[in-house]
Protein backbone atom coordinates (compact mmCIF):
# COMPACT_ATOMS: atom_id res chain seq x y z
CA UNK A 1 0.00 0.00 0.00
CA UNK A 2 2.95 2.64 0.58
CA UNK A 3 4.59 2.04 -2.28
CA UNK A 4 1.61 2.42 -4.23
CA UNK A 5 0.55 5.81 -2.65
CA UNK A 6 4.31 6.37 -3.26
CA UNK A 7 3.92 5.62 -6.69
CA UNK A 8 0.19 8.01 -7.10
CA UNK A 9 2.34 10.95 -5.38
CA UNK A 10 5.39 11.07 -7.52
CA UNK A 11 2.60 10.57 -10.77
CA UNK A 12 0.81 13.79 -9.42
CA UNK A 13 3.67 16.02 -8.91
CA UNK A 14 5.28 14.36 -12.55
CA UNK A 15 1.92 15.15 -14.75
CA UNK A 16 1.22 18.71 -13.19
CA UNK A 17 4.77 19.82 -13.02
CA UNK A 18 5.19 18.78 -16.98
CA UNK A 19 2.26 20.85 -18.13
CA UNK A 20 3.40 23.60 -16.24
CA UNK A 21 7.04 22.98 -17.97
CA UNK A 22 5.13 22.50 -21.64
CA UNK A 23 3.04 25.78 -20.64
CA UNK A 24 6.43 27.84 -20.13
CA UNK A 25 8.16 26.04 -23.42
CA UNK A 26 4.96 27.68 -25.65
CA UNK A 27 5.92 30.56 -24.07
CA UNK A 28 9.54 30.13 -24.76
CA UNK A 29 8.99 29.68 -28.06
CA UNK A 30 6.80 32.44 -28.60
CA UNK A 31 9.37 34.27 -28.10
CA UNK A 32 11.85 32.95 -30.05
CA UNK A 33 12.66 35.16 -32.73
CA UNK A 34 14.77 35.50 -36.67
CA UNK A 35 16.79 38.03 -37.92
CA UNK A 36 17.28 40.09 -41.11
CA UNK A 37 21.27 39.76 -41.44
CA UNK A 38 23.73 40.73 -44.21
CA UNK A 39 25.75 37.61 -45.46
CA UNK A 40 28.03 38.11 -48.19
CA UNK A 41 26.32 41.42 -49.35
CA UNK A 42 22.88 39.81 -49.15
CA UNK A 43 20.06 40.23 -46.97
CA UNK A 44 18.94 37.18 -45.41
CA UNK A 45 16.39 35.37 -42.75
CA UNK A 46 18.36 33.35 -39.98
CA UNK A 47 17.22 32.47 -37.07
CA UNK A 48 18.74 33.94 -33.74
CA UNK A 49 20.47 31.10 -32.56
CA UNK A 50 22.31 30.80 -36.20
CA UNK A 51 23.88 34.69 -35.05
CA UNK A 52 27.47 35.20 -34.58
CA UNK A 53 29.44 38.39 -33.46
CA UNK A 54 30.26 40.23 -36.54
CA UNK A 55 26.78 40.11 -38.07
CA UNK A 56 25.05 42.64 -39.32
CA UNK A 57 21.27 42.79 -38.40
CA UNK A 58 19.33 45.15 -40.04
CA UNK A 59 16.34 46.39 -37.03
CA UNK A 60 12.60 47.34 -38.14
CA UNK A 61 10.14 48.43 -36.31
CA UNK A 62 7.87 45.14 -34.62
CA UNK A 63 11.44 43.07 -34.51
CA UNK A 64 12.18 41.12 -31.31
CA UNK A 65 15.73 41.76 -31.40
CA UNK A 66 18.12 38.65 -31.34
CA UNK A 67 21.03 39.61 -30.14
CA UNK A 68 23.17 42.31 -28.00
CA UNK A 69 23.87 44.83 -30.40
CA UNK A 70 25.87 47.86 -31.12
CA UNK A 71 24.64 50.27 -33.68
CA UNK A 72 25.76 51.62 -36.67
CA UNK A 73 22.42 52.82 -38.15
CA UNK A 74 19.89 54.74 -36.28
CA UNK A 75 16.72 56.33 -38.22
CA UNK A 76 14.29 57.28 -35.08
CA UNK A 77 14.65 54.32 -33.56
CA UNK A 78 13.00 53.79 -30.48
CA UNK A 79 13.22 50.40 -28.14
CA UNK A 80 11.18 49.08 -25.63
CA UNK A 81 13.48 47.60 -23.23
CA UNK A 82 10.63 46.79 -20.08
CA UNK A 83 11.88 43.12 -20.44
CA UNK A 84 15.48 43.88 -19.07
CA UNK A 85 15.16 47.20 -17.55
CA UNK A 86 11.67 47.06 -15.78
CA UNK A 87 11.30 50.61 -17.86
CA UNK A 88 8.01 50.53 -19.59
CA UNK A 89 8.88 54.01 -22.01
CA UNK A 90 10.45 53.33 -25.39
CA UNK A 91 14.17 54.25 -24.85
CA UNK A 92 15.44 56.36 -28.59
CA UNK A 93 18.50 54.71 -29.81
CA UNK A 94 21.44 56.33 -31.47
CA UNK A 95 25.07 55.64 -32.44
CA UNK A 96 27.52 58.18 -30.95
CA UNK A 97 29.78 56.25 -29.06
CA UNK A 98 29.98 56.30 -25.10
CA UNK A 99 32.91 57.01 -23.88
CA UNK A 100 31.58 56.67 -19.63
CA UNK A 101 30.88 53.46 -18.31
CA UNK A 102 27.18 53.56 -17.69
CA UNK A 103 24.08 51.26 -16.48
CA UNK A 104 22.18 49.35 -19.24
CA UNK A 105 19.43 51.83 -19.10
CA UNK A 106 21.61 54.33 -20.26
CA UNK A 107 23.45 52.95 -23.14
CA UNK A 108 21.95 54.28 -25.83
CA UNK A 109 24.27 53.09 -28.43
CA UNK A 110 23.49 49.17 -27.48
CA UNK A 111 20.26 47.26 -27.98
CA UNK A 112 20.02 44.57 -26.39
CA UNK A 113 19.02 40.32 -26.68
CA UNK A 114 15.00 39.94 -25.95
CA UNK A 115 14.03 43.53 -26.14
CA UNK A 116 11.41 44.78 -29.29
CA UNK A 117 11.38 47.63 -31.90
CA UNK A 118 8.52 49.73 -31.02
CA UNK A 119 9.79 52.27 -34.11
CA UNK A 120 12.23 53.56 -36.67
CA UNK A 121 14.59 51.04 -38.17
CA UNK A 122 18.17 50.88 -37.73
CA UNK A 123 21.04 48.87 -38.34
CA UNK A 124 24.23 47.31 -36.40
CA UNK A 125 27.15 44.31 -35.26
CA UNK A 126 26.27 41.55 -33.10
CA UNK A 127 28.32 42.04 -30.30
CA UNK A 128 26.92 38.94 -27.81
CA UNK A 129 24.76 36.25 -28.70
CA UNK A 130 23.47 33.58 -26.30
CA UNK A 131 24.46 33.08 -22.76
CA UNK A 132 27.12 35.99 -23.33
CA UNK A 133 24.04 38.77 -24.00
CA UNK A 134 22.62 40.79 -21.04
CA UNK A 135 19.70 38.70 -20.70
CA UNK A 136 21.24 35.91 -20.86
CA UNK A 137 23.34 36.68 -17.47
CA UNK A 138 20.43 37.18 -15.44
CA UNK A 139 19.40 34.40 -16.47
CA UNK A 140 22.19 32.71 -15.05
CA UNK A 141 22.29 34.93 -11.95
CA UNK A 142 18.42 33.79 -11.71
CA UNK A 143 19.30 30.03 -11.92
CA UNK A 144 22.42 30.29 -9.07
CA UNK A 145 19.76 31.05 -6.51
CA UNK A 146 19.60 28.42 -3.92
CA UNK A 147 15.88 27.08 -3.71
CA UNK A 148 14.62 27.81 -0.35
CA UNK A 149 12.15 25.18 0.80
CA UNK A 150 8.65 26.36 1.39
CA UNK A 151 7.19 26.75 5.18
CA UNK A 152 5.05 23.43 4.29
CA UNK A 153 7.84 21.34 3.06
CA UNK A 154 9.45 22.56 6.37
CA UNK A 155 6.77 21.52 8.72
CA UNK A 156 6.56 18.22 6.41
CA UNK A 157 10.41 17.37 7.77
CA UNK A 158 9.45 18.45 11.43
CA UNK A 159 6.34 15.69 11.32
CA UNK A 160 8.37 13.08 9.36
CA UNK A 161 11.03 13.48 12.22
CA UNK A 162 8.59 13.58 14.54
CA UNK A 163 7.15 10.56 13.73
CA UNK A 164 10.37 8.91 13.00
CA UNK A 165 11.61 9.29 16.82
CA UNK A 166 7.93 8.37 18.19
CA UNK A 167 7.66 5.26 16.38
CA UNK A 168 11.23 4.54 17.42
CA UNK A 169 10.71 5.10 21.20
CA UNK A 170 7.69 2.82 20.63
CA UNK A 171 9.51 0.34 19.25
CA UNK A 172 12.13 0.32 22.14
CA UNK A 173 9.66 0.11 24.78
CA UNK A 174 7.72 -2.79 22.82
CA UNK A 175 10.74 -4.66 22.42
CA UNK A 176 11.97 -4.44 26.22
CA UNK A 177 8.69 -5.29 27.39
CA UNK A 178 7.92 -7.39 25.36
CA UNK A 179 11.07 -9.42 25.33
CA UNK A 180 11.91 -9.36 29.06
CA UNK A 181 8.62 -9.12 30.17
CA UNK A 182 6.38 -11.49 28.17
CA UNK A 183 9.59 -13.56 26.83
CA UNK A 184 8.47 -13.47 23.22
CA UNK A 185 10.44 -15.60 20.34
CA UNK A 186 12.77 -13.39 18.49
CA UNK A 187 11.26 -13.52 15.43
CA UNK A 188 7.68 -12.85 16.12
CA UNK A 189 9.12 -10.02 17.86
CA UNK A 190 10.51 -8.67 15.03
CA UNK A 191 7.60 -9.34 12.66
CA UNK A 192 5.57 -7.27 15.40
CA UNK A 193 7.72 -4.32 16.04
CA UNK A 194 7.87 -3.96 12.12
CA UNK A 195 3.73 -4.26 11.57
CA UNK A 196 3.78 -1.57 14.50
CA UNK A 197 6.21 0.54 12.26
CA UNK A 198 4.34 0.07 8.68
CA UNK A 199 0.93 1.22 10.66
CA UNK A 200 2.30 4.03 12.46
CA UNK A 201 3.49 5.40 9.12
CA UNK A 202 0.83 7.84 7.82
CA UNK A 203 1.71 6.49 4.53
CA UNK A 204 -1.41 8.82 3.19
CA UNK A 205 -0.41 12.10 3.89
CA UNK A 206 1.59 12.62 1.33
CA UNK A 207 -1.10 11.68 -1.53
CA UNK A 208 -3.75 14.02 0.43
CA UNK A 209 -0.96 17.09 0.11
CA UNK A 210 0.17 16.55 -3.36
CA UNK A 211 -4.18 16.22 -3.94
CA UNK A 212 -4.89 19.26 -2.23
CA UNK A 213 -1.97 21.23 -4.10
CA UNK A 214 -2.91 19.87 -7.65
CA UNK A 215 -6.44 21.12 -7.41
CA UNK A 216 -4.55 24.59 -6.28
CA UNK A 217 -2.27 24.75 -9.30
CA UNK A 218 -5.63 23.77 -11.50
CA UNK A 219 -7.57 26.83 -9.50
CA UNK A 220 -4.40 28.68 -10.71
CA UNK A 221 -4.16 27.31 -14.13
CA UNK A 222 -8.00 28.66 -14.87
CA UNK A 223 -6.76 32.49 -13.89
CA UNK A 224 -3.88 32.03 -16.36
CA UNK A 225 -0.92 31.35 -13.65
CA UNK A 226 1.35 28.82 -14.49
CA UNK A 227 2.95 27.10 -11.69
CA UNK A 228 5.87 24.84 -12.00
CA UNK A 229 6.34 23.36 -8.18
CA UNK A 230 3.76 21.82 -6.64
CA UNK A 231 4.66 23.34 -3.09
CA UNK A 232 4.79 26.77 -4.51
CA UNK A 233 0.67 26.66 -4.22
CA UNK A 234 1.25 26.87 -0.77
CA UNK A 235 3.84 29.68 -0.49
CA UNK A 236 1.57 31.99 -2.81
CA UNK A 237 -2.06 30.69 -0.84
CA UNK A 238 0.19 32.05 2.84
CA UNK A 239 0.79 35.98 1.07
CA UNK A 240 -1.08 38.88 1.98
CA UNK A 241 0.28 41.36 -0.45
CA UNK A 242 1.55 40.86 -3.59
CA UNK A 243 3.86 43.53 -5.68
CA UNK A 244 4.63 43.01 -8.81
CA UNK A 245 5.98 44.90 -11.74
CA UNK A 246 2.79 45.21 -13.86
CA UNK A 247 4.92 45.88 -17.42
CA UNK A 248 5.74 42.40 -19.10
CA UNK A 249 3.74 40.53 -16.16
CA UNK A 250 0.26 41.71 -16.05
CA UNK A 251 0.14 43.47 -19.47
CA UNK A 252 2.11 43.11 -22.67
CA UNK A 253 3.10 46.58 -22.80
CA UNK A 254 1.77 47.04 -26.66
CA UNK A 255 -0.59 49.70 -27.68
CA UNK A 256 -3.57 48.63 -29.03
CA UNK A 257 -6.11 51.24 -30.90
CA UNK A 258 -9.86 50.86 -29.14
CA UNK A 259 -11.85 54.17 -31.23
CA UNK A 260 -11.09 56.50 -34.15
CA UNK A 261 -12.04 60.21 -33.82
CA UNK A 262 -12.63 61.95 -36.39
CA UNK A 263 -14.48 65.68 -37.17
CA UNK A 264 -17.53 64.67 -38.39
CA UNK A 265 -18.08 61.12 -36.91
CA UNK A 266 -16.01 59.09 -33.89
CA UNK A 267 -15.52 54.64 -34.39
CA UNK A 268 -15.23 51.83 -32.11
CA UNK A 269 -12.45 49.41 -32.98
CA UNK A 270 -12.44 45.57 -32.04
CA UNK A 271 -8.78 44.24 -31.87
CA UNK A 272 -5.83 42.75 -29.46
CA UNK A 273 -2.62 43.79 -29.58
CA UNK A 274 -0.55 42.84 -32.69
CA UNK A 275 -3.62 40.19 -34.09
CA UNK A 276 -4.79 41.07 -37.41
CA UNK A 277 -8.62 40.41 -36.33
CA UNK A 278 -11.49 43.18 -35.40
CA UNK A 279 -14.16 45.11 -36.33
CA UNK A 280 -14.64 48.76 -37.31
CA UNK A 281 -17.70 49.94 -35.24
CA UNK A 282 -19.94 52.99 -35.04
CA UNK A 283 -20.25 54.60 -31.94
CA UNK A 284 -23.26 54.10 -30.83
CA UNK A 285 -23.99 50.83 -33.65
CA UNK A 286 -22.66 47.26 -33.20
CA UNK A 287 -22.84 47.11 -36.99
CA UNK A 288 -19.61 46.81 -38.72
CA UNK A 289 -18.44 50.11 -40.92
CA UNK A 290 -17.37 49.65 -44.36
CA UNK A 291 -14.07 51.71 -44.28
CA UNK A 292 -14.47 51.74 -48.27
CA UNK A 293 -17.61 53.37 -47.96
CA UNK A 294 -16.68 56.51 -46.04
CA UNK A 295 -14.49 58.93 -47.30
CA UNK A 296 -13.20 60.62 -44.40
CA UNK A 297 -12.46 56.97 -42.60
CA UNK A 298 -10.98 55.33 -45.83
CA UNK A 299 -8.47 58.69 -46.27
CA UNK A 300 -7.65 58.26 -42.37
CA UNK A 301 -6.41 54.68 -42.68
CA UNK A 302 -4.95 55.53 -46.00
CA UNK A 303 -2.69 57.66 -44.18
CA UNK A 304 -1.81 55.91 -41.37
CA UNK A 305 -0.93 52.94 -43.39
CA UNK A 306 1.43 55.38 -45.50
CA UNK A 307 3.19 56.45 -42.26
CA UNK A 308 3.59 53.69 -40.76
CA UNK A 309 6.73 51.57 -41.78
CA UNK A 310 6.19 48.38 -39.50
CA UNK A 311 4.95 44.44 -40.82
CA UNK A 312 2.78 42.20 -39.56
CA UNK A 313 3.71 38.46 -40.15
CA UNK A 314 2.59 35.35 -38.47
CA UNK A 315 5.00 32.59 -37.85
CA UNK A 316 4.69 28.70 -36.66
CA UNK A 317 4.02 30.13 -33.53
CA UNK A 318 1.19 31.93 -34.31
Amino acid sequence: MILGVAVINALIGFVQESNAEKSLKSIENMLSSSAQALRNDTLVTVEASMLVPGDVVILRAGDRIPADIRLLEAHNLRVEEAILTGESIAVTKQIAAIDDEVMIGDRFNLVFSGTTVSAGSGAGVVIATGADTELGKINHMMADIKQHRTPLLVQMDKLGKAIFAIILAMMAALFVFMLLLRDMPMGELLLSLIGLAVAAVPEGLPAIISIILSLGVQAMAGKKAIIRKLPTVETLGAMTVVCSDKTGTLTMNEMTVKAVILADKNFRVEGNSYQPTGRILAEHDESAIDAAQNPVLSHFLRVIDLCNESTVFQDEQG
